[in-house]
Order: structure tokens, then C-alpha cells, then sequence
């Protein structure tokens, strides 16, 4: 519209200056030259307008450590550009045993003997984001900050066994089945199963990364790799719909799980995309 509304004040001034020159030749330069005036002006005027909040949109299919997601996303400026998008993600595990141990002996009391808990997982992501890439020299490389917004979900369904791999009995004489101790989180035993859903961090979860490519194409189709972490903080615990409460002071059931629940606050994010650029 803007490029119209000169183009239109170039053709009506230039006629008036050719009538009221007396010099037919200084009117010819003079138009010439306000017409190369509003050329520079319109050109000036449309590099601004393409680097502009919404001058272009694009569309990305993405996979990541997150799920698979698509994500819109708009320049701010020459050096930042904004993202926005959803990701989901599912996935079930197949059955497997996770050693136990028994440094208070409750094992021993209720069983005879130190079980196994043989479990499937099933693993819930689903998750908003908005982010903005920060293009330092406005080429490929960028810094990357926002937010996830959603509910990350580990269900653990299972239950415990013997060395032959049938379900636990309680020993004869013995009524009430053992608590399990999960890093301070206390598990109730019903009847040998084992079930639990991990709330992994905050619904609200700040991501910081760096990558390689463009969210927004210079032609149609662009492709992006990216590499940061994203804070989800302390997970928690629910059985049958409740959360459960830390206690302090009990032992650990579950050998080395510190090794994989240290995963759980920091979530690595590995993104590959692939943009399209509508205009």
C-alpha cells in the first residue's frame, strides 16, 4: 500500500514540474531524478517491511527429545525471531526387572528374600512452547530462550517377584504388606502391584539452547538442528489419584535410582526441523 501511495505521488508531481518549467529538458531530469528518489524510498521502505512482526510466516514439522510438534513462526527483527508451537509425545515400554534392596530387612520379613520389581512404563508429553531464536550475526547460528508449557507423565505399572519370576506371597503369619521406599517417597504394596505416575517437574518450564539453520527460510525450505536443556524441576509422586509425601530419613529400595531420576529436573532437548515458509 505504502509502494502505491508513492508511486502515485511520483506520477502526479512530475507533470507539474514539467508544466510550470520553462526548460524542457531541467523538467526531464527533475522528474527523473524524484522518480529515482521515490525507487530508493520504496526500496528502503520494503527491506524494512520484510524483516517486520509478521512480514512472514512460516509452518515446521519438528521431532525432538519432546515428541513430534508443529510450530509457526514469525521474524521480530533482523536479529530475532519468534516461535510458537505444540509437541506430543507417547511412548510404552516393554516388561523388565529392576533390582531391589533391603538394607532395613523388611524384604526378609515379609518374603524370606529380596524380590525383584518387574514393571512397564508408559511415557506422556504434551507441551506448548514459545521461544525466541536470537541470530547474533543474522546468519545460521542462534541462541534460543522460552518456555514449555504443559504435564510431562511416567506411569510405572508392575509388581514384585521371586527369583523364578512368579508374583510374591507374604511368608506365613505375616499379614501387611511392605512400603517401598522411592528416594524418600514411601509406596504402598497392594497385594505385590506396584503402580505409580511421576509427575516429572512444573507445568511452566524455562528452556535455554543454541542451534544451527532458520525457523524462517530466506527462499521456501529450511531445516534447523537444535541442542539446549530444559528445566523441568523436582518431580513428584501419585498413587491411586494421591500425591505421595517425602518422608526423611528411610532407606533406599531402589538401587543407584539417583543415577536415572537426576535426568528427570534437566530434560536434554535434540530438535530437528523442517520449515516452510508461506510468504
Amino acid at each position: 500500500m505504502r509502494l502505491l501511495f508513492l508511486a502515485i505521488v511520483a506520477l502526479c508531481v512530475s507533470p507539474s514540474y514539467s508544466q510550470e518549467s520553462t526548460d524542457q529538458k531541467d523538467s526531464v531530469i527533475l522528474s527523473d531524478s524524484l522518480v529515482a528518489d521515490v525507487a530508493e524510498t520504496a526500496e528502503i521502505v520494503n527491506k524494512q517491511s520484510n524483516k517486520a512482526f509478521l512480514s512472514h510466516l512460516s509452518v515446521a514439522v519438528r521431532a525432538s527429545t519432546m515428541g513430534v510438534g508443529l510450530q509457526v513462526a514469525t521474524p521480530i527483527n533482523d536479529y530475532l525471531k519468534l516461535r510458537a508451537g505444540i509437541d506430543f509425545a507417547g511412548y510404552k515400554t516393554s516388561a523388565f526387572n529392576i533390582d531391589l534392596s533391603d538394607p532395613d530387612g523388611v524384604f526378609n520379613t515379609s518374603f524370606g528374600y529380596v524380590p525383584q520389581y518387574r514393571m512397564d512404563g508408559e511415557l506422556n508429553f504434551t507441551n506448548g512452547n514459545i521461544l525466541v531464536d536470537f541470530h547474533p550475526t543474522k546468519g545460521i547460528f542462534h541462541f534460543t530462550a522460552g518456555v514449555f508449557i504443559g504435564t510431562n507423565q511416567l506411569k510405572a505399572r508392575g509388581f514384585l517377584v521371586d527369583s523364578k519370576g512368579d508374583r510374591v506371597k507374604l511368608k506365613e503369619g505375616v499379614t501387611k504388606w511392605p512400603e517401598i521406599d522411592f528416594e524418600g517417597y514411601q509406596l504402598i504394596l497392594d497385594n505385590a502391584n506396584l503402580d505409580a505416575t511421576l509427575q516429572l517437574g512444573k507445568t511452566i518450564k524455562p528452556y535455554f539452547g543454541l542451534g544451527l539453520g532458520r525457523s524462517i527460510a530466506n527462499k521456501r525450505v529450511a531445516f534447523k538442528f537444535e541442542l539446549g536443556m530444559i528445566y523441568q524441576g523436582d518431580y513428584s509422586i501419585k498413587q491411586n489419584g494421591k500425591e505421595v509425601k517425602i518422608v526423611e530419613n528411610v532407606s533406599e529400595n531402589f538401587e543407584d535410582i539417583g543415577d536415572y531420576t537426576k535426568w528427570l529436573k534437566w530434560w536434554p532437548m535434540l530438535n530437528f526441523q523442517l520449515s516452510y515458509k508461506i510468504f
